[in-house]
């Protein structure tokens, strides 16, 4: 590791020096910087999901869950934000898209995530569009794009 003492870091030195870094930092820009990787995140497909890390439980501690923003194209996760075990993906879309600017872009998600709030909040302030997942936990919604009639 380049330690130019003749002996490196212990373990403890390099536990207290991990647990003080700010993780949603590094997050934020580590973010950043795919998102700079990927260019310009306008007119981009961008796909919201949650994933829970599979072996991040800790005896009583519930294993971590993420909300994730993914480019559809290339797979680059451009963001993600902590969903806490008091809350749920709803809640913490906004504050996923807060810094990033997607205006012009197609955001994507599944039934959970078609909540009118998040719709209004990606084309009203975000200035972007939205594909979402209608399933039977939305029945009214469901029976009206059932009856839509298209004209050609």
């Amino acid at each position: 590791m380049g330690c130019k003492r003749g002996k490196p870091p212990s373990e403890r030195t390099f536990r207290r020096v991990l647990r003080s870094v700010d993780t949603v930092a590094i997050d934020r820009r580590v973010g950043d910087w795919m998102a700079a990787q990927q260019g310009q995140l306008q007119g981009v497909g961008l796909a919201i999901d949650g994933k829970t890390l599979r072996g991040s439980r800790e005896g009583a501690q519930s294993a971590q869950h993420l909300l994730s923003a993914v480019v559809h194209e290339s797979g680059l996760v451009v963001g993600q934000i902590d969903v806490d075990s008091k809350t749920n993906e709803i809640t913490r879309v906004e504050p996923l898209f807060e810094d990033m600017n997607i205006q012009g872009s197609v955001v994507t998600g599944d039934a959970l995530l078609t909540q009118k709030h998040i719709a209004r909040y990606i084309v009203e302030e975000k200035e972007a569009d939205y594909v979402f997942t209608v399933k039977d936990n939305h029945p009214t919604l469901r029976q009206d794009i059932e009856t839509l009639t298209y004209d050609d």
